[in-house]
């Protein structure tokens, strides 16, 4: 039995929530047989685990909790019976969590007996309930429509002239849909973009020509996600970027916390491609901005905790952004929200990152040769900024060394992915070029610089070109 339907959901089950059961059992509305709540009882007393060995097949026949003679034929059907009632007591106690559910259903019986005073005392609580949604979220848009959809089947009984009820009920459902449609949409060319995962949209290609020429501007969630798939779709246009963001801070407030925050992370990203694929440094400050602004409401924490690569990026486009004063706060300020087990590595190497941004080189090596390198991401971070300090500060020697015993780490890492493998190997390749050039070959440096990997296939682009260019120009090491 341990491993039975039955007693999986059990174990998910709240003391309220059982303590309920027992008392919806107890009604003969719903349960006609006396045999389940002894059982029940039975088994109510193993809880929270439900692992005991009189949970055993065999013990609770021995047990025979229900007074009645108990097989194993006569236990499967009792467990069987026991489960139904169990899906009927979580499907009511859904209905009471959402009361405008129980106003349709109401709204609906009168309906079809005819009771207008009741029909319209019904209408008029479940208006209020949907004027008091706290979101104009799918749910809310889903039940508008339902309204308006029961409102006009019930006038059109009784009314033979222009129903203001239909046209309510034909916008309400148009909103509905086209808000759902666009989401999904949204998330299907997101999922082809970052996983390379296809999906046909079928009609949401006419569903985005139709909003083109017919705007609903007084549905605020359809030209939010409108605006989302046009900005993916076509990230050449920042206008959809900048309306998406105007859009979102102006209707915050209607929409769920949850998916404010996945939102937000549809612009993060566009941020992300913006400065990656079209070298558009600006939108650093975007990245930045928009990130404070999700620190300051509590949006960026997972479980009170902020992730390692977050707070990671977050230094990083401060630096980049020439912010150093804002990193270093933000720095020690995060630190004790990092999870613990990577908590000091993250920090260590971070703090590196900054006093190599300082030209505090010593003490960023010092650091970053005390990093506890088993994971491999943050390992290769922190030798790609050793590599960048070995050959600002002039140890060509070592950097040769260290970019030898790089490789060979990277050549053993079985769990890397190739692609990153690759970004390491050409920034390997080009560092030791780069290192074994004297100031005077211009023309291999600028050969090597012409030949650099965009910055998808290697990694430190930026500071490569910056060295190559640095040293075209004359300029001493």
């Amino acid at each position: 039995m341990h491993q039975s339907k039955l007693i999986e959901l059990l174990r998910k089950l709240s003391t309220r929530q059982l303590s309920r059961f027992g008392d919806f059992l107890q009604s003969p509305y719903f349960n006609k047989n006396t045999e389940n709540k002894l059982f029940f009882n039975y088994l109510q007393a193993f809880v929270p685990g439900f692992d005991h060995p009189e949970l055993e097949k065999g013990a609770v026949i021995r047990a025979n909790p229900t007074e009645s003679g108990l097989d194993e034929g006569a236990l499967a059907y009792r467990m069987n019976e026991l489960m139904q009632l169990l899906e009927d007591f979580l499907a009511a106690e859904r209905l009471r969590e959402q009361p405008l559910e129980a106003q349709f259903a109401l709204m609906e019986a009168y309906h079809q007996m005819g009771l207008d005073k009741h029909y319209s005392t019904v209408r008029k609580r479940a208006r209020k309930l949907l004027k008091k949604y706290p979101y104009q979220d799918a749910a809310y848009l889903q039940a508008r429509y339902r309204l308006a959809d029961i409102e006009d089947r019930y006038a059109q009984q009784y009314e033979r002239r222009y129903r203001e009820e239909l046209q309510q009920a034909a916008d309400a459902l148009d909103r509905a849909y086209l808000a759902e449609k666009l989401r999904y949409s949204l998330e299907m060319v997101n999922a082809a973009q970052m996983l390379d995962i296809q999906y046909s949209l079928h009609l949401g290609e006419a569903v985005l020509g139709w909003l083109k020429d017919n705007p609903l501007h007084d549905a605020p969630r359809v030209d939010i996600y409108l605006n989302a798939l046009l900005m993916l779709q076509q990230p050449e246009k920042q206008e959809y970027y900048h309306k998406l963001y105007s859009l979102l801070r102006d209707n915050e407030a209607i929409l769920p916390p949850e998916e404010v925050k996945n939102l937000y992370a549809y612009l993060l990203n566009y941020c992300t491609r913006r400065i990656n694929h079209y070298r558009d440094k600006s939108y650093l400050a975007h990245f930045l901005d928009i990130n404070q602004y999700l620190l300051d409401k509590g949006m960026l924490l997972e479980n009170g905790r902020l992730a390692p690569w977050r707070y990671t990026n977050l230094i990083t486009a401060g630096l980049a952004t020439g912010r150093p004063e804002w990193a270093k706060s933000f720095l020690e300020k995060y630190k004790k929200l990092l999870p613990e087990d990577f908590r000091d590595d993250i920090y260590h190497f971070n703090l590196a990152h900054h006093l190599y941004y300082t030209k505090d080189y010593g003490r960023a090596q010092v650091l970053l040769n005390q990093i506890d390198l088993r994971d491999a991401l943050l390992a290769i971070s922190a030798k790609n900024l050793l590599a960048k300090i070995y050959y600002e500060t002039g140890q060509t020697e070592l950097l040769l060394s260290f970019l030898e015993a790089y490789r060979i780490y990277l050549y053993r890492q079985d769990l890397v992915k190739p692609k990153l493998k690759e970004q390491a190997r050409n920034f390997i390749d080009f560092t030791r070029k780069l290192a074994k050039l004297a100031l005077f070959e211009t023309e291999k440096r600028q050969a090597l610089a012409d030949s650099l990997p965009p910055a998808t296939e290697t990694f430190e682009r930026e500071w490569l070109l910056a060295m190559f260019t640095k040293h075209l120009k004359g300029d001493g090491r």
